[in-house]
């Protein structure tokens, strides 16, 4: 394990207890490990889960600001309808749809379907996270069991233990904040 792996994942876990407390600095973690992420994932093959870590040091920068210090200006937890969802997902298909096979042929994509699958849901339960929408975490369950397993297929071992941490957490994140939601 290099350790750029070592130092993302550290960092790694220090965003997602923080996000789930709510707290802003989680973003500032974030940040850092998806920066160094970045290198990480061009080194294993993932050109789109690269490509996804630099837009998300930026989605860092955003959700930082988005999650102002005075709670009072914070965006609230909220939900999202069934049909929202739906709609998602709909463009995440379609997003992948194009973007596999431009990865494979140009990229030289090692798995494209599931780097690009994993990306596309990634930002837009990274987005749904930022707006504080509890559903984030049912996103995020099912995002990083999926991204595991292609991390562990890629020999990136800590990574894919990270994931599979992140979702577990991500099962707490969504009972703390519903739990916040409805008190």
């Amino acid at each position: 394990m290099a350790p750029a792996e070592l130092a993302a994942v550290g960092f790694g876990l220090a965003y997602i207890l923080l996000a789930i407390r709510e707290h802003r600095a989680c973003w500032i973690a974030g940040g850092i490990s998806t920066a160094l992420y970045a290198g990480v994932f061009l080194g294993a093959g993932l050109p789109m889960q690269a490509a996804l870590q630099v837009v998300y040091v930026a989605m860092s920068v955003w959700g930082y600001f988005a999650w102002r210090k005075d709670a009072a200006t914070a965006a609230p937890v909220r939900r999202w309808r069934l049909s929202r969802h739906v709609l998602a997902l709909a463009g995440i298909g379609l997003a992948t749809a194009i973007s596999a096979p431009l990865a494979a042929r140009y990229a030289l994509a090692a798995a494209p379907v599931a780097d690009s699958l994993g990306t596309w849901a990634s930002l837009v339960a990274t987005w749904l996270l930022a707006r504080r929408v509890i559903g984030t975490w049912a996103w995020w369950i099912v995002i990083d069991a999926g991204l595991a397993l292609l991390f562990a297929k890629q020999g990136l071992w800590m990574t894919a233990a990270l994931y599979l941490a992140y979702a577990f957490l991500a099962v707490a994140g969504w009972r703390s904040w519903r739990a916040r939601r409805t008190a």
